[in-house]
């Protein structure tokens, strides 16, 4: 993945592509391929302190010139608050992905490279240099510090900040923050107390945010060359790093080589995918977690059972995955699971199906690994619970009605994944009974059948499969809309929403059968001819009245068009699932769905680099838009990919083995 000085050197295709680095702690580094920084999220140190809490941008940049004779080339590339630029990008020849973000800047006949890359498990990133030479020249790089939430912008310059200065390292320590420590293999640093001021966020300020914001510089450090060399700077909150950058250069790399070690395929789309997985996944206190999105997202419950099947079962990592289970097992709180894990603070519970999502995750395990005792004996008993409240009631109005239904919410509430709300304005209120919810609580109810059957346990199994029969017989008669052949939305009081949405296709993509053969034909059919698109399914069909063609503006906009026609990557999965099942699974349907995902080998050159976006706007050319780096996209992707191209569909050996 390389981009030559026609798009790395160029600002408004360059300010397009970005590239991603993580920790595994849900800290991370990241930028455009110009160098410029265009997001507030972007920055050389994003991370949580050591001792934990919310993340914080600790470096945001370095900023390198060069001196050549007597001319010295300034290679930052930065947009200023008074629209000014510093067009540093026009010195890149090349910027590249491989093995890490490396940039390559040629000044007359000198070249200067910069790879960045963070140590796995630390709040640690590393900058190696290497100067291509045959003449005397200086280099002098500042170093751009702060200490805020990652979700803010700091533009009050005038914090007390502490320096110690000790050789070519200082420490930097911001009131009440931990201490960060630079430091370079060569060099001398000179002290400054200077700020830089008013670097403008190109794209908050398209989405109507604060945009500009000061930075500290501390010093500089100067060094010279006769005739070219190497060193590294290391931005770090565990100390100085620099000895053993090269090491920890190679174990990085290593560790890389080895995400790809268990992939068996040369497919260049599913390897890549396989490496994109890896950002997602974190370990937190002690404990694996998937964070939903890079580089907003936290812990989201509903993201990570939708994700864990891609991102750990189609990998290989049966541990994480077993671990993460777990640990949401003891999350559940009168049947709920969370919605999403902050940083600091308790959990938040306001969803309906992160719980149900959560059988799914939970008979994916078992189906990959067979592992039978560890849910028997730890989650059996959660699930259970979780269809107990559920069925007697819990909380947000979440209750099994009298025809087996689920039902949920009331006005003003949002408790699913179209959850998108501006002040008091719910944008898709789906209160009531929800089309893809209650294919869930049927999948559930089936999938319990089976589980409490293999656990010989007689009672409960007799309840759950007559309560799936019910849902079976009931679901059918609420959602199907007889004028249109497809599903309705939401049904609320006899109230029906029958805007085409891409909910329903759930309905056909989840393991056990709920509609007849003919019934999933006409749903696959609605939702291909006007939800589908080259990188996922509009969440609105085109025709409908509240129908949004593009995700921009500010904030009320984005959000009025985020579940209104605005296409969802990680919605292909489900879709190519179904289309496979519909079609039998033949050599034919296989042939479609590879083409159906190929788009996303291209998508990966196109905006978070070597990643998938969390959405695209509904109409050509579908520009990608949203969290550049989206956990869900790139597991149902994956899994789709593995399960429905290459046909690697795992076997459910667990219920084998206990007939």
């Amino acid at each position: 993945m390389r981009f030559g000085p026609n798009v790395a050197g160029s600002w408004e295709k360059a300010a397009e592509k970005e590239w991603l680095l993580t920790n595994g702690r849900g800290g991370y580094a990241g930028g455009t391929i110009s160098g410029a920084n265009t997001r507030r999220y972007h920055g050389l140190l994003i991370s949580s302190p050591p001792q934990g809490g919310e993340r914080h941008l600790y470096v945001s940049k370095l900023h390198e010139e060069l001196t050549v004779g007597s001319h010295t080339y300034f290679l930052a590339s930065n947009e200023l608050g008074d629209c000014q630029q510093q067009n540093g990008h026009m010195h890149l020849v090349e910027f590249s992905m491989e093995p890490h973000p490396t940039f390559i800047y040629r000044c007359e006949d000198i070249y200067l490279i910069k790879e960045l890359f963070m140590v796995h498990g630390e709040a640690t990133t590393i900058v190696r240099y290497k100067l291509e030479s045959n003449r005397t020249c200086k280099l002098r790089i500042y170093p751009l510090v702060n200490d805020r939430n990652h979700h803010a912008v700091n533009n009050s310059p005038s914090w007390p900040y502490e320096k110690k200065l000790t050789g070519n390292m200082v420490e930097v320590i911001p009131p009440n923050g931990s201490m960060l420590t630079l430091d370079s293999t060569q060099g001398e640093f000179s002290e400054l107390f200077a700020w830089f001021y008013n670097m403008s966020y190109e794209h908050e300020k398209e989405r109507g945010e604060e945009h500009l914001e000061h930075h500290f510089i501390p010093g500089f450090w100067d060094m010279e060359f006769e005739s070219g060399g190497e060193f590294a700077i290391s931005l770090s909150l565990h100390g100085s790093r620099v000895a053993n950058y090269k090491e920890l250069h190679q174990l990085e790399k290593e560790r890389h080589k080895n995400l790809l070690s268990h992939v068996k395929t040369t497919k260049p789309l599913c390897r890549e995918l396989n490496r994109a997985a890896d950002m997602f996944v974190i370990e937190k206190n002690g404990e694996p977690g998937i964070i939903a999105g890079y580089p907003w997202f936290d812990e989201w419950g509903r993201d990570t059972m939708i994700s864990l099947p891609g991102l750990l079962l189609v990998t290989g990592r049966f541990t994480e995955a077993k671990k993460i289970l777990a640990k949401y097992a003891r999350y559940e709180r009168n049947g709920l699971l969370p919605n999403m894990i902050p940083g600091e603070g308790e959990p938040l519970y306001n969803t309906v199906d992160a719980s149900l999502w959560f059988f799914q995750a939970v008979k994916s395990y078992l189906d990959y690994t067979g592992d039978f005792n560890f849910i028997k004996e730890e989650i059996y008993p959660v699930l259970k619970n979780i269809i107990h409240n559920y069925r007697i009631g819990t909380d947000y109005g979440i209750v099994m009605d009298a025809d087996g239904l689920i039902t949920a919410g009331e006005k003003g509430t949002q408790l699913t994944w179209m959850d998108a709300k501006v002040g008091d304005w719910v944008v898709t209120p789906r209160y009531g009974k929800v089309v893809e919810i209650n294919a869930l609580w049927y999948n559930a109810l089936y999938f319990m059948t089976l589980l409490a059957g293999c656990s010989n346990d007689p009672t409960p199994r007799k309840l759950y499969g007559e309560l799936a029969l019910r849902v079976q017989e009931k679901f059918p008669a609420t959602f199907w809309c007889v004028r249109r052949d497809f599903l309705a939305d939401v049904v609320y009081r006899g109230e029906r929403d029958e805007r085409l949405r891409p909910n329903q296709i759930l309905a056909l993509s989840l393991p056990y059968k709920l509609l007849s053969t003919r019934q999933e034909k006409q749903v696959l059919d609605a939702v291909g001819r006007h939800l589908y698109t080259p990188y996922g399914l509009r969440s609105l069909a085109p025709y409908e009245t509240d129908y949004r063609a593009r995700y921009e503006g500010d904030r009320t906009r984005r959000d009025g068009a985020y579940h209104q026609g605005t296409v969802w990557a990680w919605l292909i999965g489900p879709y190519v699932t179904a289309y496979r099942k519909v079609h039998k699974r033949s050599r034919a349907s296989r042939q479609v769905a590879s083409r159906i995902l190929s788009p996303f080998f291209h998508h990966l050159f196109d905006f978070g680099l070597a990643s998938i976006a969390e959405i695209c706007d509904g109409e050509h050319p579908h520009t990608p838009r949203g969290c550049p780096f989206q956990a869900w996209s790139v597991a149902e992707l994956l899994r789709s990919y593995e399960q429905d191209v290459l046909d690697k569909t795992p076997e459910s050996t667990w219920l084998c083995s206990l007939e």
